[in-house]
């Protein structure tokens, strides 16, 4: 018996994109726009757990991957197991899939209709005139101990009015997942390219490869904290969608490839209404934008920091901290994360999540900034809802801007390709282009003190060492802002855990070998 996921198709936009995909029209903007939606999943799914950098899963329900299962919460006030979701189609005739979208990893996958997992949103294969399994195996255990076995595939592919023949995907015949992933991560970060050196176009590729989009870059406007629904822009950009001007910054290579998303952070500056507190503790870090994880994870050090200005208190046994609940609409206390000057405000309606945790006092609830464990470093879904973000895959460069929530008109450009690709960005001067953070590369230790719960003051953290444990920063941060192309990872040694980073608390594989 399968258990339904409760999760509609999503009628995919086709007014913005109908001329798009007449590409006889030179006028046309190539541009694929995909709506996204915002939804519980089926049962409560919370607390982040970087100690687990992998997919957790429990009561038939797809987890975000840094995230766990506790037995004795409160589902009814919770969050956290929210994910953004869209439909697309495989085979012919076309079934539907509603998949989570994730920059965090690259792969796309579904789960098999001959699988023992109990979903509705099972892939039939042999009901499809355009199947052809390439008897390619996609074996990935995440370090959590989950693991999806599967085989690479192609079929058709139907995104929109957009067709895409030949796409290669995965079906996954044995997994604890149930609800598959629309990766679209860098192509060189997929299974059989980190593990066999085989590069194939993943979705976003695809979509450039097919001419439907003239570049391999995409927006992603996920909306307001009240909203249920998003977009994803492939091949574009919506000026109607964001305040001021797009910044463009160099994505964070490592080790001279470019397996993530993740650019430098350098600053941030909470602000509790009463004071303004800029800090620099472990920066600059690289980050992963990554839309695959709710929250955001950050070093010890400076989540501490962070706690100690918003007057948050820190609970070890489930890693998070606690605020009063009213001060989710504490409109003049907000923390801005900067990125070698280009800046994203985000509210504390965003940071003070519906939920609490059992033994935490009343009236309080969950704080969405967490400790990360050294190079798991993830601005996740409640940093992404304040930013307007292109990811531009071609020129290893990411763009911002302040998401714009009011707009009710579209205002679309093409992608175009080149240098200097997106349409209205500038070139941030002097970005810091490499940063600690990424992959093996952190360097905070910490000790916590064996107690239920700590309060984080200013006279307990500095930026060497604290009570609770002790960190360091090393800088290795450049001015240059030329980023080269990425190129495949053939030659690198899959066993080396410092290349296996796509996604890492995100819907990515931190794979074991």
């Amino acid at each position: 018996m399968r258990v339904a996921t409760s999760l509609p198709f999503i009628v995919l936009s086709t007014a913005s994109v109908g001329n798009a995909l007449s590409l006889h029209r030179r006028d046309a903007p190539r541009v694929l726009e995909a709506p996204l939606e915002r939804r519980h999943l089926d049962k409560p799914l919370v607390k982040r757990d970087p100690s687990s950098l992998g997919v957790s899963i429990g009561n038939n329900v797809w987890v975000d991957p840094s995230l766990r299962l506790l037995k004795d919460l409160e589902p009814d006030k919770l969050q956290r197991e929210l994910s953004y979701l869209m439909n697309l189609t495989l085979g012919t005739p076309a079934q539907t899939f509603t998949l989570v979208l994730d920059t965090g990893s690259s792969d796309t996958w579904v789960v098999s209709a001959n699988s023992s997992v109990q979903t509705d949103d099972a892939y039939n294969a042999t009901a499809s005139s355009t199947y052809k399994s390439l008897h390619s195996s996609y074996n990935a255990t995440y370090a959590g101990g989950t693991t999806a076995l599967g085989t690479y595939a192609t079929d058709t592919l139907g995104l929109g009015s957009a067709t895409v023949k030949d796409f290669q995907f995965v079906v996954v015949d044995e997994s604890s997942a149930n609800v598959g992933i629309a990766g679209v991560g860098y192509n060189i970060s997929t299974y059989t390219a980190s593990h066999e050196g085989k590069v194939y176009s993943n979705l976003p590729y695809a979509l450039t490869s097919s001419g439907i989009t003239a570049s391999t870059a995409y927006s992603l406007f996920l909306n307001s904290a009240s909203a249920s629904t998003g977009t994803i822009l492939f091949g574009g950009v919506n000026k109607a969608k964001y305040s001021g001007e797009l910044q463009t910054l160099p994505i964070v290579p490592e080790y001279n490839e470019y397996p993530s998303l993740a650019i430098a952070l350098t600053e941030i500056t909470i602000n509790n209404g009463s004071s303004t507190n800029p800090t620099t503790t472990n920066l600059p870090l690289s980050v992963s934008l990554d839309s695959g994880t709710t929250d955001t994870l950050l070093p010890e050090a400076l989540a501490y920091e962070i706690y100690t200005a918003l007057n948050a208190t820190y609970v070890k046994e489930v890693n998070y901290a606690y605020v009063d609940c009213d001060q989710a609409t504490n409109t003049d206390a907000n923390v801005t994360y900067s990125f070698s000057g280009a800046t994203i405000t985000v509210s504390m309606s965003e940071l003070v999540l519906d939920g609490t945790e059992k033994g935490f006092p009343e009236g309080t609830c969950v704080f969405g900034i967490a400790p990360s464990k050294p190079g798991v470093n993830i601005l996740g879904d409640n940093f992404l809802r304040s930013a307007y973000v292109v990811y531009d895959l071609d020129n290893n460069e990411i763009s911002l801007a302040s998401a714009k929530y009011d707009s009710t008109k579209d205002d679309i450009l093409e992608i175009g390709t080149g240098a200097d690709a997106v349409p209205g960005a500038s070139v941030v001067p002097s970005a810091v282009s490499s940063a600690t953070g990424n992959g093996v590369q952190g360097t905070v230790t910490s000790e916590v003190a064996s107690v239920t719960a700590v309060t984080i003051t200013t006279t307990e953290i500095s930026t060497t060492t604290a009570a609770t444990g002790t960190t360091s920063a090393s800088v290795t941060g450049a001015t240059s802002t030329t980023s080269s192309s990425s190129s495949g990872m053939a030659a690198l040694p899959t066993g080396n855990a410092k290349h296996l980073l796509s996604g890492l608390a995100g819907a990515g594989l931190l794979l074991m070998i």
